[in-house]
């Protein structure tokens, strides 16, 4: 009978097991599995144009009439716009010389205050070649970040290039890595910087167009204007430097009224030994801006008058225009009106659009003086009947009356389906319900495995006592 028992214990327990096993194993149990995934993203469908930039390359390949500068690598960059307007070799690899030091005051501008104090280490000279010019700063000295900016961009100054870079970036390399950071964040794809001022190296390089990204960031800033159209500065006395000091604008630009430029905003110089003379400039003319560079020149001085030339030159071809949002509202309308009638009947409808166009765009100013025409192309775009929602994107194409055309901006069009839609609302709370329903099982079936397995214990141990203290009587202890 205690045998009995005891099978039927482990038989309950055994049974409850089992029982456990087929309900975590069932089609309910998988289903909360499933609950706890997210839904799939529906895709989006239709066009999926950027709106960067459309003119890939140079606007003006062959420009008639373009002054030729004698230089390696040229080109003149619309800021505004971010169009290649003419240029030569201008993503070819080159010596930047001390133009590298707009990247060190650009990131200077961003991450310190003008009024911050840095004390000079000899980390922050004892590197740069004797010949290289100089401030003069000396260890333990104590001058300010718009000092250090001044003598950078007036003077060329490498130990005031040095105490920026080391002030922020810890060390020179920690500062390198910095540069490249962010000069990868600004587009430049063939720049890479091992020092902070210009310092020749094989792995020191960078190209115009690169630079003229560089430059464009860093007229952003009020501040580098500025000081780079300042005639002169002076830096008053130091803890360690009992005189002034008065620095010059070495710039031409501004330091020379023979060939000072009125539209100049910002920019620099430099000489590469061995490989001539660096030129970048920004100036900016009747509501346009323009970046121009100019890689191992020949001259000193006539790369003034030759970059001069060149941006005269786009400042009268070219032209750039902002695009203003009211100029697709009737576009607008009459693109949801097509898109709606095309609709009709399935189901399908427009919840919302949005627009999205270029700020600016440049062309050459004989083709913007023949007119235009702003086209949208709804032949591009696909529509999915079987999508609960989707965006597509509409091309907005601006036609000038010789055919060519460019890609300025798009609207966004979000379209549901209501049938799909009501079909999808009852599910999650199907699977709600069947989800509860499961856990209850769950804990329920969880009970009843405890239940019987303490069961089965309890049996087998009050059996087994029982057993011995029968043995026990059949045997008493002889005294």
């Amino acid at each position: 009978m205690e045998y009995k028992k005891i099978r039927f214990s482990y038989a309950v327990s055994a049974a409850a097991w089992i029982m456990a096993v087929l309900i975590f194993c069932s089609p309910f149990t998988r289903t909360i599995i499933a609950d706890e995934t997210t839904a799939p993203v529906q895709e989006i469908h239709g066009v999926t144009e950027d709106l960067e930039n459309p003119v890939k390359g140079l606007l003006d390949a062959s420009p008639a009439g373009i002054p030729e500068p004698h230089s390696d690598s040229y080109l003149v960059y619309d800021a505004l716009s971010d169009t290649m307007l003419v240029g030569k070799d201008y993503d070819t690899p080159m010596e930047p010389a001390s133009i590298t030091q707009i990247m060190t005051v650009l990131l200077a501008l961003e991450n310190l205050q003008s009024s911050d104090k840095i004390t000079i280490k000899p980390s922050m000279y004892d590197t740069i070649p004797d010949e290289f010019v100089r401030i003069g700063f000396v260890e333990g000295e104590e001058v300010t970040v718009e000092e250090c900016l001044y003598s950078c961009i007036l003077k060329s100054a490498n130990d005031a290039c040095m105490a920026l870079a080391i002030q922020m970036g810890g060390t020179e390399a920690g500062f390198v890595e910095m540069m490249n950071q962010r000069a990868a964040e600004l587009g430049c794809t063939n720049t890479h910087f091992t020092n902070p001022y210009g310092k020749y190296d094989y792995e020191h390089y960078s190209t115009c167009h690169d630079l003229a990204l560089i430059l464009q960031a860093a007229l952003k800033h009020p501040q580098y204007t500025a000081i780079a159209t300042s005639l002169s500065y002076t830096m008053e006395p130091t803890n360690k430097y009992n005189d002034k000091r008065i620095m010059n604008n070495g710039n031409r630009y501004i330091s020379s009224p023979q060939i000072a430029y009125e539209y100049y905003i910002g920019g620099k110089t430099g000489f590469a030994d061995g490989f001539g003379y660096t030129i970048i400039a920004g100036a900016e003319k009747e509501g346009k801006r323009l970046v121009g560079v100019m890689l191992r020149t020949s001259d000193a001085e006539k790369r003034y008058s030759e970059l001069t030339e060149l941006l005269e030159f786009c400042f009268s071809k070219y032209t750039t225009t902002k695009i203003e949002d009211s100029e697709f509202l009737e576009t607008e309308k009459t693109t949801v009106t097509q898109i709606e009638a095309a609709l009709e009947g399935s189901g399908l409808s427009i919840s919302s659009t949005k627009l999205e166009h270029l700020e600016y765009y440049s062309v050459p100013l004989a083709l913007a003086d023949s007119g235009y025409s702003n086209i949208v192309e709804l032949t591009s775009v696909v529509i999915s009947p079987d999508l609960s929602e989707q965006v597509v994107l509409v091309p907005i194409n601006r036609v000038f009356s010789d055919g060519t055309s460019y890609r300025i901006g798009c609207f966004s069009v979000e379209i549901i389906n209501s049938n799909v839609v009501k079909e999808e609302k009852k599910e999650p709370k199907e699977e709600s319900s069947l989800g509860i329903l499961n856990l209850i099982i769950i804990i329920f079936v969880s009970l009843v495995l405890l239940a019987a397995t303490i069961f089965a214990i309890g049996l087998f141990l009050k059996l087994t006592r029982k057993r011995k203290l029968r043995e026990n009587n059949k045997n008493p202890t002889v005294l």
